[in-house]
C-alpha cells in the first residue's frame, strides 16, 4: 500500500512539474512575442514612442469560454508608469490586441469577487466571477488621440446600450471635428439618452434601426446632411477604404458558446493598420477610453457608413 502511494505521489509530482514547465514555456514564449511586438510597433508609428524603453510585466492569463483552457496572456507595457497593454494568443503567438489604455478587465471592481477568470472571446472581453457573467462597465481617464487629425475622444458606454453608445461616440466625434451643433451644450450622457430613445422609437436595439436614428438625431440637432449604409459581411478593404475618408461603425459577432449566442457588440472604427501580415482595427469599444487595436476577424460582421456633410 505505501508502494502504491509512494507512486502515485511522484506521478502527481511529475505531473505538476510537467505542466509548470509547459505553462512557463508558453508564457516566455507568448513574452518574447509582445516583446519583438512592442519593437515593431515603436519603430513604426510615433504614437507608441513612450513604449521605446518600457518594460513588458506579465498580468494574468486569458480564458476560453468554457473556463478552464488558456488561450491568451495580458502583458502591460511600463516605463516608471503604465503606458499599455499587448495580448498575445498562445496558439500561434500573435498579437490580438494592443493599446495605450487600460484593458477592459482592468476597469472592473473584482475587489468583493472571491473568484474571478478573464475571458477573451471573439476579441471581446469577458469576466466570470463567482458562477455569474459581469458587464465591463468603465471608469477611466480618457485618452484622446491628439496628434493626427482628426482628433478622437473615446467615451465608455457605461450601462447604456453598445449601438447607442456607439451611434453616440460617433456624434461626439463630429461634434468635436467641425459638426459643433450635434453635441452643443450636451454631455456624453445627454447624448446617449437622446440617442436611446431615437432607437427604441425606431424599435429597439437592432442594427437595421441605425440608419433613421442618425438621420433622425442629426436632423433634430443641425441643418446638417448625413447617410448612412448599414453592410453585412465587410471586408478589411471595405473597413480600410471606409476609414480613409471617415469613422464608421464596427460589429463583432457573438461567439460560438459564449455568454450570449445572439449579441454581438457595436464600436466605432476609426482606422486600420496591418502590422507583421495581420490586419488590425482601431476601434473606441465603449470600455476603454483609448483607442484600441483589435486583430481583424470573421467576427467582424458588420458595417454602418455614415457620411456628414454641411
Amino acid at each position: 500500500m505505501k508502494r502504491i502511494l509512494n507512486l502515485l505521489f511522484l506521478c502527481i509530482t511529475i505531473c505538476f512539474c510537467f505542466t509548470g514547465k509547459v505553462y512557463a514555456a508558453e508564457k516566455d514564449e507568448a513574452e518574447k512575442a509582445a516583446q519583438d511586438f512592442k519593437e515593431y510597433i515603436v519603430a513604426n508609428d510615433e504614437e507608441y514612442s513612450d513604449w521605446k524603453d518600457a518594460d513588458l510585466e506579465f498580468a494574468y492569463d486569458l480564458y476560453s469560454m468554457d473556463c478552464e483552457k488558456i488561450i491568451c496572456k495580458l502583458f502591460y507595457v511600463e516605463r516608471a508608469e503604465y503606458k499599455g497593454y499587448v495580448i498575445v494568443d498562445c496558439s500561434d503567438n500573435t498579437v490580438l490586441e494592443f493599446s495605450l489604455g487600460r484593458p477592459a478587465f482592468d476597469l472592473v471592481n473584482t475587489s468583493e469577487i472571491i473568484e474571478v477568470k478573464y475571458i477573451y472571446e471573439n476579441a471581446m472581453p469577458v469576466l466570470l466571477g463567482d458562477g455569474k457573467y459581469y458587464n465591463i462597465y468603465g471608469n477611466g481617464d480618457m485618452i484622446p488621440i491628439s496628434d493626427i487629425t482628426p482628433c478622437y475622444y473615446p467615451n465608455e458606454q457605461g450601462n447604456s446600450n453598445c449601438i447607442v453608445a456607439a451611434i453616440s461616440n460617433l456624434m461626439w466625434h463630429y461634434g468635436k471635428n467641425g459638426y459643433s451643433s450635434l453635441i452643443n451644450g450636451m454631455t456624453f450622457d445627454g447624448v446617449k439618452n437622446k440617442v436611446d430613445n431615437l432607437i427604441n422609437a425606431e424599435g429597439g436595439y437592432q442594427n437595421k434601426n441605425i440608419p433613421n436614428t442618425i438621420k433622425k438625431y442629426v436632423k433634430n440637432k443641425s441643418s446638417y446632411s448625413v447617410s448612412v449604409t448599414n453592410k453585412w459581411n465587410p471586408t478589411f478593404n471595405n473597413v480600410k477604404t471606409e476609414t480613409n475618408n471617415r469613422p464608421c461603425l464596427l460589429g463583432f459577432a457573438a461567439g460560438k458558446g459564449s455568454y450570449s449566442t445572439s449579441v454581438g457588440h457595436m464600436t466605432v472604427c476609426v482606422g486600420t493598420r496591418t502590422a507583421n501580415k495581420i490586419n488590425y482595427v482601431k476601434v473606441m469599444d465603449g470600455w476603454s477610453t483609448s483607442i484600441t487595436e483589435k486583430k481583424w476577424g470573421t467576427y467582424n460582421d458588420f458595417i454602418s457608413k455614415v457620411t456628414m456633410s454641411k
